[in-house]
């Protein structure tokens, strides 16, 4: 052993042969300590950014960590009783009004203020033979260009602003015409409007136009009261959940009719329950 000299208060300092290992070791600790540090610091994000994904086009859950499925109730307007049904369901809904229906402006006015609710126009397009449309206000493709944009601001007057977008009523032959869904485009981008695509035909053009022409828009992925069974609409509601998981949202259009909104009634909260986060039309624009 190899003893020091003794320091000012009368100890003494020895030192070992091991001494310097003993300081390596704990060197060596204490860079490892440090390391694992910054790396717990660094963490993992608690959840990916609602992005659309490159590869698939499709949505992740939203930060919620919840699917999102959006509700539009077409044909608002034909009875004030089945509004306010709609509106005792107490979630977020899209109501889509018809522009000639005979309460649509009441229904409109009563319920604008109820922060759940917003609202759409319900725009009458041509649909392809043999179907007709015998609701007023139809724009045709037989009409011309100025008879277009007469008819669709006659049909939007009572609505706008209040109404910030539209969807198309019947159109299986209208929204497959591109020059005339241009025009009618042209429109509503003039007013700073969205447009949701109805799909009432593959052959529609108006989503993809209204993203070429910088329109805020969505499609609709479900019908679900193409029949008026209580256990079809249902069945259909359950596809549209299914869907949500899979893309990460969904949009549903249904009808303002007593089975649907009993059914509504029932599976919304079930729906909630399942980890689906019902939202309006406009959280899921494009």
């Amino acid at each position: 052993m190899i003893r020091g000299k003794r320091n000012g208060y009368g100890s003494q300092q020895e030192f070992t042969p091991f001494m310097p290992l003993v300081l390596f070791i704990v060197l060596c600790i204490l860079l490892a300590g440090v390391c694992i540090l910054k790396e717990f610091r660094k963490g993992t994000p608690l959840a990916p950014p609602q992005t659309i994904e490159p590869s698939t086009g499709k949505h992740p859950p939203g930060k919620t960590g919840k699917f999102k499925v959006a509700l539009v109730i077409d044909d608002v307007g034909w009875s004030r009783e089945i509004a306010k049904e709609i509106e005792a369901i107490n979630r977020p809904l899209t109501l889509s009004l018809l522009p000639r229906a005979p309460y649509s402006k009441a229904v409109l006015s009563e319920l604008k203020d109820n922060s759940n609710l917003e609202f759409m126009l319900h725009l009458p397009l041509e649909p392809e033979p043999p179907a007709q449309c015998f609701d007023k206000g139809l724009i045709s493709t037989g009409m011309s260009d100025e008879e277009i944009i007469r008819q669709f601001r006659e049909d939007i007057k009572d609505f706008y602003p209040q109404v910030k977008g539209l969807n198309n009523h019947m159109g299986s032959l209208f929204t497959s015409d591109e020059k005339r869904m241009r025009l009618l485009l042209s429109e509503i981008k003039a007013r700073n409007m969205f447009f949701v695509d109805s799909m009432t035909t593959k052959s529609s053009m108006g989503y993809e136009l209204a993203k070429e022409m910088g329109i805020k828009t969505a499609r609709r992925n479900i019908f679900i009261d193409n029949e008026q069974d209580p256990a079809y609409i249902e069945k259909q509601v359950r596809e549209l959940i299914q869907t949500a998981r899979k893309d990460g949202t969904a949009i549903g259009i249904g009808h303002a009719r007593k089975n649907t909104i009993s059914v509504l009634k029932k599976t919304l909260p079930e729906m909630e329950n399942e980890g689906i986060e019902i939202v309006p039309v406009t959280d899921l624009l494009q």
